[in-house]
């Protein structure tokens, strides 16, 4: 056992992927396949209830690759993350790469995080130097990793990173008793503060089209800072206080015209537009507090991030591999 190789599991979560699961494998074995007297590896797919092909085509890749290849099929559609933790908990190897399957993440990468993992970093993160999701979307990508980095996880790349590989260690961590709304980066960041980078451009989704809605990313982003930063709740304090100091001095200021002048304050739309201002900065604090407690209520009931329908191991001392 002494001179056994460094398994090195690559944990792919897929929502509908059917066009380009073949290409990804294949140049994921590319990849690897010429380092054999360095590493082992197994590809541990999960699918996340696709309603294409997507379970066919992994199939028939684990029936012509059954050594290397682990499919995990969820009862239902979870998410990427959830996914992602199912994956994380099937993987036996000393590292574990996480990545997409769209082929916007290159897997070549995968050799030289290795490399770097073998050179002693726990954590090495492939970080995004440019990205080709067109303009309004790198934007938003930006400006919200720019936020998250600024007021709730320290450490982000600029760019946010998703395509990653961790050791054995930081993945045990990451997978005892997680939250139930995980923010990826910051819980990996919590264990290791300071990840190797390597730095990439993403390139432009070859087929198809991005699965995760606006409203997922959306939720994603409030996940960041209510596992990782009061922020929101302190800023909502500071807001009242700024609201009730300007009160206190409007309620000085007509005191003082009424006495000194006899002057009648008049003014009904100004009032009404105080008012509802008021009351959307009440029932934006409501909606902060909101996020926080129906978090705080999910961790209490402790239901599990996914369940799984089947489970299709790599085998053992399977025949050769089709060249």
């Amino acid at each position: 056992m002494a001179n056994r190789l460094p398994l090195l599991s690559v944990v792919v979560p897929v929502f509908h992927n059917a066009e380009t699961l073949d290409e990804l494998f294949e140049r994921i074995r590319a990849t690897l396949e010429p380092h054999a007297s360095e590493l082992s590896y197994e590809v541990i797919f999960v699918e996340d209830r696709s309603t294409d092909d997507t379970w066919k085509v992994l199939q028939a890749l684990r029936e012509k690759f059954p050594r290397q290849v682990t499919l995990v099929r969820l009862v239902r559609n979870f998410g990427q993350v959830a996914a992602l933790l199912a994956g994380y908990r099937t993987a036996a190897g000393d590292c574990c790469v996480s990545m997409a399957a769209d082929l916007q993440d290159p897997p070549e990468l995968i050799r030289d995080m290795f490399v770097a993992w073998r050179a002693g970093h726990p954590l090495v993160a492939a970080a995004r130097a440019a990205r080709n999701d067109g303009f309004v979307n790198d934007v938003v990508s930006a400006t919200s990793w720019w936020v998250l980095r600024r007021f709730a996880v320290a450490g982000i790349p600029d760019g946010g990173f998703d395509y990653f590989l961790m050791d054995r260690k930081v993945l045990q961590h990451y997978v005892t008793d997680p939250e139930p709304h995980i923010f990826m980066q910051g819980r990996l960041l919590y264990f290791v503060r300071e990840p190797h980078l390597i730095s990439y451009e993403r390139a432009k989704r070859p087929r198809g089209t991005s699965r995760t809605s606006f409203w997922r990313r959306l939720k994603y982003f409030i996940d960041a800072f209510t596992a990782y930063s009061f922020f929101p709740l302190r800023l909502m304090s500071a807001l009242g206080l700024f609201i009730s100091l300007l009160a206190f001095l409007a309620a000085v200021a007509i005191v003082v015209v009424t006495l000194m002048f006899g002057a009648k304050v008049e003014g009904w739309a100004s009032l009404s537009v105080v008012m509802l201002f008021l009351s959307g900065i009440q029932l934006l604090s409501l909606g902060v507090i909101g996020e926080y407690l129906w978090r705080a209520v999910q961790g209490v009931q402790k239901r599990p991030h996914y369940l799984v329908e089947e489970t299709l191991p790599k085998e053992q001392g399977a025949p050769p591999d089709a060249r």
